[in-house]
């Protein structure tokens, strides 16, 4: 978990810089749209302490931030916890978001088993990576310095997709978004905005972060019909008490 923490730390370092801002001003304006259609109470993010801003928003009603970084942020609720054992109670929240926390931690598995148990029936993952399929991923693999966040995991959507219908999730959407490369440089950044809609139109399956929400499947109570095969045999009753002569 120490290394975990620490990979932590860099990488709520990394989104106060310019190029980690912008990630979370593209990411901040998908999570908009889906708080605009959710219509649950609870909803816990699990992430770092620059990503509150990612639940700021006035159609959420009770937002927490769950993390095991120290946060100072007091706009919203704040529990302190790692991430593989959760003080939650089992199927108690609407909405689980996970921001990238499965590309910087040890275990990505277990901490996504750990947030579908506290899924309600019916209720909503969200989950955000970085996508290994584009200008991101080509960087990661190509950079001999794997500072944050190329030292991520950078999971395959289909994995983390194949681990959600195990986890009995269903996938109810998939987005793609930020078809920039990671360039830090304004200027150069600004003049590629028009990748974001040449990307949308033409190479969606290749921008740099996805979203994929899930909602937690309900299990039907079948009702089991009774099947005899016995026959009961006629009912006949006795009587024990004295007889009417017995009486006379």
């Amino acid at each position: 978990m120490v290394k975990t923490y620490r990979t932590l730390q860099h990488w709520d370092q990394w989104l106060s810089r310019f190029l980690g801002a912008r990630v979370l001003e593209a990411e901040q304006k998908v999570l908009a749209r889906v708080y605009a259609e959710h219509y649950g109470k609870h909803t816990i993010l699990m992430g770092v302490p620059h990503q509150h801003i990612l639940i700021k928003s006035k159609n959420l009603t009770q937002p927490i931030m769950l993390g095991p970084l120290i946060n100072q942020h007091k706009e919203v609720q704040i529990i302190e916890s790692d991430f593989y054992n959760l003080p939650i109670i089992p199927g108690s929240v609407d909405l689980v978001i996970l921001p990238h926390t499965l590309d910087f931690i040890d275990n990505p598995h277990r901490l996504l088993l750990e947030a579908c148990r506290i899924v309600k029936p019916e209720g909503d993952i969200i989950i955000l990576g970085f996508n290994p399929w584009s200008f991101w991923g080509l960087k990661k693999y190509l950079s001999k310095n794997k500072a944050c966040p190329w030292n991520g995991n950078f999971l395959s959507p289909l994995k983390i997709i194949e681990w959600l219908k195990l986890a009995d999730f269903e996938i109810i959407k998939q987005e793609m978004l930020f078809f920039r490369p990671p360039v830090s440089q304004v200027k150069i950044f600004n003049r590629l905005k028009f990748l974001e809609w040449l990307g949308h139109k033409c190479f969606t399956p290749f921008g740099g972060i996805y979203t994929l929400t899930a909602k937690a499947k309900v299990i039907p109570l079948m009702p089991i019909k009774l099947n005899w095969k016995q026959k009961l045999a006629p009912l006949s009753a006795s009587f024990s008490g004295p007889s009417m002569r017995d009486r006379q």
